[in-house]
């Protein structure tokens, strides 16, 4: 469980299993929200009230977001990393995955590539290996991309505050951490080796990254390693604690499930389609404000029907390897990816898609003002 919560895992499982219709009801009815109407909204009471959930997150979606679905795309500038997780096809034992950290010219042109596809958004994705993907190195990155695009984020290895602050300088507002379990044991089972085992390190780096200037502070855990609803309960404490430490900056939420691996992982906790409406459902009731991502890892129809209830950001036309927009094409190599894209669509496709929603794409997140 997070840290900081006050109860063990046995407390809050017995909260869920717990709950009875008139608490659903009554988590549905009120304006405001706390941790435990959460706990009643993911429990299996609630699948019955499933359709008035729809309706309750279709109004707090439409109150803070209207019609709108932002879209942006992750840029992988390398896959080289020290770490062994269990599930990744990026850990250092896996020798089947080609190795590539882009050149600054070879991330122009792949930056070059997505911006044509009219997206403004981006998030700079990159392996945890230190000897390369320095501070130093990112922030130089940063200052290369930034005059291309209007929001810039980041999904690397967790920075200290001071190494947020000058990657804050150089252009990136956003930032996205995997806690990928919020249970200790598991996380130490799952992270045998390398920086990631740290598990109070990697727990820590929302916090600093808003203190450092951040202004979208990206949570989640990842779907399949242990039983969700715990996960869930988690993680939004974990969102509270945030609201109340980094007040400035606005909490996104995304929940990524665990995608097919080369090294034949299997996931132990599965979380079908229904389980991950649920989970987002009520998240956007208890956090009406907070964003919402779902990402390519989805079905093109959950992700059509999720954005109109939920989500407000998705990602478009992905590539999940370094160079897969544009620099591999040009040397005829093939794309070996992270995990396995389920929405394969071109961004023009996903575009017509939300407009056939009756929603509107959008393009810029903000700019800013001198």
């Amino acid at each position: 469980m997070f840290p900081l919560l006050k109860y063990a895992k046995s407390e809050v499982d017995g909260m869920i299993s717990g709950v009875t219709p008139a608490m659903v009801a009554r988590s549905l009815a009120k304006d405001r929200h706390d941790w435990f109407d959460l706990l009643n909204l993911i429990s299996h009471t609630a699948y019955p009230f499933m359709d008035a959930m729809r309706e309750t997150a279709h109004a707090a979606r439409k109150r803070y977001y209207g019609k709108t679905v932002s879209v942006y795309a992750p840029l992988y500038i390398g896959n080289t990393c020290v770490n062994s997780c269990r599930y990744c096809d990026f850990r250092i034992q896996h020798t089947g995955t080609v190795r590539r950290n882009l050149t600054l010219d070879e991330i122009r042109a792949e930056a070059e590539a997505v911006k044509a596809t009219g997206i403004d958004s981006l998030l700079v994705v990159a392996g945890e290996d230190p000897r390369i993907n320095t501070v130093a190195h990112l922030a130089e990155v940063g200052r290369l991309l930034k005059p291309m695009f209007s929001n810039l984020s980041l999904e690397v290895a967790p920075q200290t505050e001071d190494g947020y602050r000058e990657l804050f300088d150089a252009g990136y507002e956003g930032l996205t951490c995997f806690q990928e379990t919020y249970d200790q044991d598991l996380y130490r089972e799952m992270h045998p080796a390398g920086p990631k085992s740290n598990y109070d390190w990697r727990l820590g780096t929302q916090l600093r990254a808003g203190r450092a200037g951040f202004r979208i502070l990206g949570c989640a855990f990842l779907l399949g390693l242990g039983p969700w609803r715990c996960e869930a309960a988690s993680l939004a404490a974990h969102a509270f604690y945030l609201m109340k430490e980094c007040y400035a900056a606005k909490v996104q939420f995304a929940f990524p499930r665990i995608c097919c691996v080369e090294g034949g992982f299997t996931p132990p906790c599965e979380v079908d389609d229904r389980d991950l409406e649920l989970m987002m459902l009520a998240f956007r009731i208890v956090f009406p404000q907070c964003c919402m991502t779902v990402s390519t890892r989805e079905s093109p129809e959950f992700r059509d029907h999720i954005v109109q209830t939920t989500a407000d950001n998705m990602s478009a036309g992905s590539r999940v390897t370094p160079g897969g927009y544009a620099v591999l094409a040009g040397e005829r190599k093939k794309d070996v990816a992270q995990f396995t894209l389920t929405d394969n669509r071109t961004p023009a496709e996903v575009y017509a898609a939300i407009r056939a929603n009756g929603q509107e794409v959008v393009f810029k997140n903000w700019d800013n003002r001198i």
